[in-house]
């Protein structure tokens, strides 16, 4: 591609704000993921380059996490990772992307069951890093999702839905949504009713036991909710991985959206922070012009409309604010437990001004344990999206998940919490390799917020909570605070 033409594709991108307003101070590169391990990743260069016309050829930008660590220190609110993903995407824009599109498990996914993961596109012998427990796990599955009242190996949308969703991927797959103009200021309440619980695909294949969990917790908190099977992923995970065009994600949704508008139930709330940044991001997006291209291109095709009413909260936000009635309803208190916490990226990196601090500290507090600091609380899990996918770039994960969990281990914490399900799994399933890589024992089990709050709250740990799909057992600490 033309330095011209990358630099007019950026420009009309309304994803990507004034980067001239960039002053070179090199912030960005001093707290970048990727840096860290590829001295040829300088997010700092690259927006130098892409100003001054330089060449950027040989820039691996295939190397960056989409952590938002740039967005989040940048005094100028810069993102370079906004950057590099539409470089990516711009770079493809010649490809026969349905074709691709077809040939990828995670969109093909998306276009078989409306979600881009199942416990079938990780397969042992597809993510033969993850070992023997995530093995025995896969293997076990369908029987452990029983135990939580679950039927078969995951959600399932219905044919309706799935027939627009697919619909949906047809029309927009080679379509592109590159024009000018600006994303709109998204305004966010954190509600206490009428909550629409968006599912995390990565959750229900992984770690079930969360989003009952969730679900347990509301009810015993009268909280006001719906589980509506329709919706689709957000589709975050394939897209973060050059697996889905920005075109499909925003479209699939504005559908999503459009579901939560028409039962009433306009206040969405995301498992996991992946989905909450790329719902927070599309909402923002859609109310712009953009939006209105949207509705009658797309959505109009399959008789729904997005109306623009969509508050995006995490469920971990709608807990915080119930955080004195959760305490009320504790049976277990877990006095002496040390938890290190761990807050996904896409929540408060990527939109840092509408993230509570201290969120998940205040939420461990509540159950009577101990939060823990320790030196590299701020840094990403390691997840990376295609670092993930692509068995070649795996290794850059667990370099950054080792540094992560060796952190905690040093601070003495007795367990990871964390509120994201992308930085469950890859805390979780990595260990097992980690440990024979680096000699070094770590043995950290990774459980998520809602989880340790049922718990605390009398929930039975297989039946609701799940803790038989972890690869690190919590049974051994559990049992220290007398809840097993």
């Amino acid at each position: 591609m033309k330095k011209r033409d990358r630099a007019y594709r950026l420009f009309a991108d309304l994803r990507i704000p004034e980067f001239y307003t960039c002053v070179q101070c090199g912030a960005c590169a001093s707290i970048c993921t990727a840096a860290s391990l590829d001295k040829r990743y300088n997010p700092r260069r690259l927006v130098e380059c892409l100003i001054t016309g330089g060449d950027i050829e040989d820039f691996p930008l295939e190397k960056c996490f989409y952590c938002y660590a740039c967005k989040y220190t940048c005094s100028k609110g810069n993102s370079v990772a906004d950057i590099v993903k539409v470089l990516r995407e711009n770079a493809e824009l010649d490809v026969n992307c349905e074709e691709e599109c077809r040939d990828e498990v995670h969109c093909n996914s998306l276009y078989e069951s409306g979600l881009c993961v199942t416990v079938d596109t990780h397969t042992p012998d597809k993510f033969q890093e993850w070992g023997s427990t995530w093995e025995n796990i896969h293997g076990d599955m369908k029987k452990f999702r029983s135990e939580l009242g679950l039927e078969g190996l995951y959600r399932k949308v219905p044919q309706k839905s799935l027939d627009e969703i697919r619909e949906i991927v047809d029309i927009t797959v080679n379509k592109r949504y590159n024009e000018a103009g600006e994303i709109k200021d998204v305004k966010k309440t954190i509600p206490t009713n009428k909550i629409y619980l968006f599912h995390s695909c990565i959750a229900d294949a992984h770690y079930p036991g969360v989003t009952e969990s969730i679900k347990y917790v509301f009810e015993r908190l009268g909280i006001d909710y719906i589980d509506d099977p329709r919706h689709s992923t957000c589709t975050g995970f394939a897209h973060y991985s050059g697996k889905i065009p920005f075109s499909t994600l925003l479209t699939v949704n504005a559908r999503n959206f459009a579901l939560a508008e028409e039962v009433g139930y306009p206040n969405i709330a995301p498992v996991c922070h992946t989905c909450y940044g790329v719902l927070m991001e599309s909402a923002g997006i859609l109310k712009s012009e953009l939006g209105k291209r949207v509705n009658e291109e797309v959505l109009s095709k399959v008789n729904r409309s997005y109306k623009g009413e969509a508050n995006i909260a995490h469920v971990s936000e709608i807990l915080w604010a119930q955080r004195d009635r959760i305490k009320v309803k504790i049976k277990h208190r877990l006095n002496g437990l040390r938890v290190a916490t761990h807050t996904g990226c896409h929540y408060a990196k990527m939109f840092r001004k509408y993230a509570i601090p201290n969120l998940l500290d205040d939420l461990v507090s509540v159950t009577g344990s101990k939060p823990v600091e320790y030196a590299e609380k701020n840094l990403c899990c390691g997840l990376g999206f295609g670092h993930t996918i692509e068995q070649e770039q795996r290794h850059l994960t667990r370099e950054i998940t080792y540094r992560k969990l060796m952190s905690v281990k040093d601070a003495g914490a007795d367990v990871v919490l964390v509120a994201c399900s992308g930085c469950q799994m890859t805390l979780d399933r990595n260990q097992e390799l980690i440990e024979r890589e680096s000699g070094e024992e770590i043995g950290l089990p990774i459980v998520n917020y809602a989880q340790l709050i049922a718990l605390a709250m009398g929930a039975d740990a297989y039946k609701v909570v799940g803790t038989q799909t972890h690869s690190v057992a919590l049974e051994a600490v559990l049992e220290l605070v007398d809840v097993m």
